[in-house]
């Protein structure tokens, strides 16, 4: 077992095991860390994150954040943002607001601009997420819908460009049927993306889910906002089945056979779930363009699909800004 000289190298170690790939050292390092500096909260933060993410440990996770709170609990805000996301329900919403208790706090008594514009996104990504709980967990609350509608309002104002707020705003609308404004709000986000750094870009699973909202409210913008996605993974079948899906709404019956077959032939074939989804779109493919229309598709066997992609008809009748072209504009969940 290792023995440090001070905390700032034990958390460099690790830290450093951690960016080398190497997970094992890197929680032999939190282990030695942790019994030099049992009632340290930045060794117990870091060492949960590790256990969550790494090492499947969410009880332990836990434990070590429950300790870092008693130890802290008004210092530091991601313990609970932390925390929340180990809980489902009233839990997770209770640490989400012990969260924005602390950074709100942190924001009254910080005066430098950049500080301040760093706990003003951080605060906004915060009330994402309460937002989100509302949306789902909480959604039979008879507050839900206020709580929500207060939560995007606020993440947007704090920051304009926050696409996860955007994408929450257009979850709302449409669970209000309310589609001309959500489509609005998905396409403030879409153009947000392209000016964002790095830095600032939402994760790959808030991309994916924002085109499929964006097929229940216009087929038209989700297809070349799908493909651009698809160039971030181009391995992923769940991009490609709704590339499939969003082709079929629009009524591009080839493109949407030979995407759908890319689909088909990615997927593992362990998951029998995302099997189901993909046959069964290519069922209602063959019921809506007619077995012999199917067999003579050209380029099935084509290895990339986009290649043979049908040039785009504004006038094409399935393919209205407020039209999904499907009846109620479910996809099946993410494969």
């Amino acid at each position: 077992m290792p023995v440090f000289l001070d905390l700032n190298t034990a958390l460099a170690l690790a830290q450093g095991a951690l960016d080398g790939g190497n997970v094992r050292a890197a929680m032999e390092f939190y282990d030695a860390a942790l019994i030099q500096f049992p009632d340290n909260p930045d060794v117990l933060e870091a060492y949960a994150e590790v256990l969550v993410h790494y090492s499947g440990q969410p009880d332990r996770a836990k434990q070590l954040l429950r300790h870092a709170i008693e130890l802290a609990p008004n210092e530091g805000h991601l313990k609970y943002v932390n925390l929340a996301q180990l809980h489902e329900g009233a839990e997770a919403m209770s640490m989400y607001e012990q969260a924005l208790r602390v950074l709100r706090h942190d924001l009254a008594h910080t005066r430098p601009r950049n500080e301040r514009e760093a706990l003003k996104r951080q605060i906004s990504s915060v009330r994402c997420a309460m937002a989100e709980l509302f949306l789902t967990d909480l959604c039979d609350l008879d507050e839900a819908e206020d709580e929500c509608e207060k939560a995007v309002a606020e993440a947007l104002e704090l920051w304009s460009d926050n696409v996860e707020a955007h994408h929450l705003k257009a979850s709302l609308r449409i669970s209000q049927e309310r589609n001309d404004e959500a489509l609005e709000s998905l396409r403030v986000a879409v153009r947000t993306l392209k000016t964002l750094g790095e830095e600032d870009m939402p994760t790959y699973e808030t991309q994916v889910e924002l085109g499929k909202l964006l097929m229940q409210t216009s087929p038209r913008d989700a297809f070349p906002y799908l493909l651009d996605v698809l160039q971030l993974n181009d391995t992923n079948a769940y991009v490609w089945f709704l590339l499939g899906e969003t082709a079929r709404m629009r009524q591009k019956y080839n493109d949407s056979a030979r995407l759908l077959r890319r689909a088909r032939i990615l997927v593992s074939s362990t998951n029998t779930e995302a099997l189901r989804d993909i046959d069964q779109a290519i069922r209602v493919l063959v019921s809506e363009m007619g077995e012999e229309a199917v067999s003579r598709v050209p380029h099935m066997d084509e290895p990339n699909p986009i290649d043979f992609l049908e040039d785009d008809d504004d006038d094409e009748s399935g393919d209205d800004d407020d039209d999904s072209g499907d009846g109620d504009g479910d996809v099946p969940v993410d494969s």
